[in-house]
């Protein structure tokens, strides 16, 4: 969204009355999104888990939902491996 307002911003600013507003909105949400990478990668750990996953294992009697438990956890649809 921040994107597509600086766009028009650049190709309709000096033709259309397109408010300065919208470059500070774009500038806050900039801001915002560069606070929230900068405490992704603060976070070295959640990082390194989130490059090289996660190992577990789910067990139990046949027919229990496993399968179920797994989709649910990572969202993925398919969880018969």
């Amino acid at each position: 969204q921040a994107l597509a307002h600086l766009e028009a911003f650049i190709d309709f600013g000096e033709d259309e009355d397109v408010e300065e507003e919208v470059l500070e909105q774009v500038a806050v949400t900039v801001r915002a999104l560069e606070g929230d990478i900068r405490a992704h990668l603060r976070d070295g750990r959640r990082g390194e888990l989130l490059r090289g996953g996660v190992r577990a294992v789910i067990a139990g009697p046949p027919n229990v939902g496993k399968s179920s438990l797994l989709n649910l956890l990572c969202e993925c649809g398919t969880g018969k491996t």
